[in-house]
């Protein structure tokens, strides 16, 4: 992306930029992105993290910065989607990132703008961005963001949140919750993780459960705030994991579970790691071999085989099937982002047919007097409560024990549903 420019892009940058345009453009994974691009190499560990802050903290606040540059372009539009990502980038370093001076990120920005040839950009890179860094407390202010704008658009420019997505969280639940949704999804996730089956977990457990900036804990399961960092990774490395689904697991109830658990939609194994803590025999499978192939590798012996939920017959009879549901991820956006600005409105209702077709073939494949339990990881009724409640209103013999949501206050900024399905 930089070949021509007149001098090469600091690395952060060059690997930053490269992954959030694979992200936007060619709608990879964010995560995914950004792995392709660090695959070159970083020399420097702190450029590895900058360029991780630069892709999400950029992907977070889009619509905030976004807002802000049109305030001094008279046509965003003419500006390539590369050229327009690139000042973009720019202006979230000098509005977020204190360390960086202003200065340093103009520079890099207005060299990647003579990486187009004869476009001429380099004197409108500088006017705007210097106009950006000018802005100080204003750009923070909310009052900012208010100007000309009905409250549906202040919150949508506000909180960098897709218009559709607002109005849907303010009708669904309500001014306060909404607000809640809409704070946490511009902040940073909490740092998650398990040591099950880690080689020092004793040790490390005594360790962490002493941090006074630790802020839960659940069996070998813990939440530590955002960006908090470990001198040393332990070897091997601890198992990243959302506390928020570990929560949302326990609220479940899995120790009355009646084994063997069918984890039918497995991933990389998270929670069967949680499963396989209380004791429960374990089975899993998921549509990804790669997600498999890695689960095999965290978690050795658990018996696993590749098919798609909504149609797999189980090697075994399960007494009790989860079901971490696809869904539309608008529950962890601190922690993906990307989400929101790929996901339509449309995509939802091709989700609740997905869902209830996996639901049946539990349903189906469960042991009479078995339990399914369903986990998204989402905030849209319709593929949570509303799901749950066509699936009962059609199949008298199935109950809800017990329906749970992240509340919306909470401090880990990642927001689950959860279900317990009691088939008779």
């Amino acid at each position: 992306m930089q070949a021509s420019s007149a001098k090469p892009l600091p690395p952060a940058r060059r690997v930053a930029l490269e992954a959030l345009f694979r992200c936007l453009m060619n709608r990879q994974d964010i995560q995914a992105a950004l792995d392709a691009a660090l695959a070159g190499g970083l020399d420097d560990p702190r450029d590895h993290g900058l360029a991780t802050e630069l892709c999400y903290g950029y992907l977070r606040l889009k619509g905030r910065i976004e807002y802000i540059l049109s305030r001094f372009l008279k046509d965003p539009g003419k500006l390539t989607p590369k050229m327009r990502l690139a000042m973009g980038v720019a202006a979230y370093e000098i509005l977020f990132l204190d360390k960086i001076p202003a200065y340093a990120s103009v520079d890099w920005a207005v060299e990647f703008s003579k990486s187009k040839p004869g476009a001429r950009l380099a004197g409108l890179f500088n006017a705007v961005l210097r106009r950006v860094s000018e802005l100080g407390d204003a750009a923070h202010d909310p009052d900012f963001f208010r100007r000309d704008a009905s409250l549906p658009e202040f919150l949508s420019r506000w909180y960098s949140c897709p218009q559709w997505l607002v109005d849907m969280w303010w009708r669904e639940y309500g001014e306060k919750t909404a607000t809640d949704y809409l704070e946490a999804q511009i902040r940073p996730p909490a740092l998650g993780f398990n040591l099950f089956g880690h080689p020092q977990a004793d040790e490390l457990y005594a360790e962490i459960a002493s941090w006074p900036e630790l802020i839960d804990i659940e069996g070998m399961s813990f939440a530590l705030p955002a960006g908090t960092g470990f001198e040393g990774e332990p070897n091997p490395p601890i198992s990243r994991q959302s506390f928020a689904a570990r929560q949302a697991v326990e609220a479940l109830d899995p120790e009355t579970w009646t084994g063997p658990v069918w984890d039918a939609c497995s991933g990389r194994g998270g929670k069967t790691r949680i499963l396989l803590e209380k004791g429960l025999d374990v089975f899993a499978s998921d549509p990804h071999k790669g997600r498999l192939a890695a689960l095999s590798r965290e978690l050795p012996g658990v018996e696993t085989f590749a098919a798609n939920a909504a149609e797999a017959v189980p090697p075994r009879v399960p007494g009790s099937v989860l079901l971490d549901l696809p869904c539309s991820g608008l529950g962890v956006l601190s922690r993906r982002p990307d989400t929101k600005w790929k996901r339509r409105p449309a995509d939802l209702g091709d989700l609740t047919l997905l869902q209830r077709e996996i639901l049946e073939n539990a349903l189906a494949q469960v042991r009479p007097g078995g339990l399914i339990a369903v986990i998204t990881c989402t905030l849209n009724p319709e593929e949570n409560q509303g799901l749950v409640a066509r699936f009962i209103k059609d199949h008298p013999e199935v109950r809800v024990k017990r329906e749970w949501t992240t509340p919306s206050d909470s401090v880990l900024n990642e927001f689950f549903y959860a279900a317990s399905l009691a088939v008779e």
